[in-house]
């Protein structure tokens, strides 16, 4: 490998790693935002038992709406389903990342032995 194949892929490697970095953070970030809807799900449905049939939404900068209960209930199921398809979205990526990084590590030579996964 020459030099300046060398250094590409050092530079490659750096690249990769700050990706990876932004897309588990884009992870954490989501996997959050599920936690909150499935909670606000697991309210929903205790208020609906209690017989309530409206609720106040929040929708940003101080406003809150009543709305039908169902209705939120239907909108926060659909966000829940978007957020499990980019999380798992997320995951492959990483994944694929990963394995590209251990890769150009193993090829530079700041890897030894099988192939095995990096990282959490």
């Amino acid at each position: 490998m020459s030099g300046q194949e060398r250094n590409k892929d050092i530079q490659r490697a750096q690249i990769l790693s700050q990706q990876l970095k932004s897309l588990e953070e884009q992870l954490q970030i989501f996997e959050r935002r599920k936690i909150e809807v499935s909670t606000a799900l697991s309210e929903l449905k205790k208020a609906k038992e209690k017989g309530q049939d409206t609720v106040y939404q929040f929708l940003g900068a101080n406003i809150l709406v009543k709305k039908n209960i169902d209705s939120v209930k239907e909108d926060l199921e659909e966000e829940l389903t978007t957020l499990d398809k980019r999380i798992n979205l997320i995951k492959k990526q990483i994944e694929v990342g990963r394995k590209e990084l251990e890769k150009i590590l193993r090829d530079l030579g700041y890897i030894k032995g099988p192939s095995t996964s990096l990282g959490g």
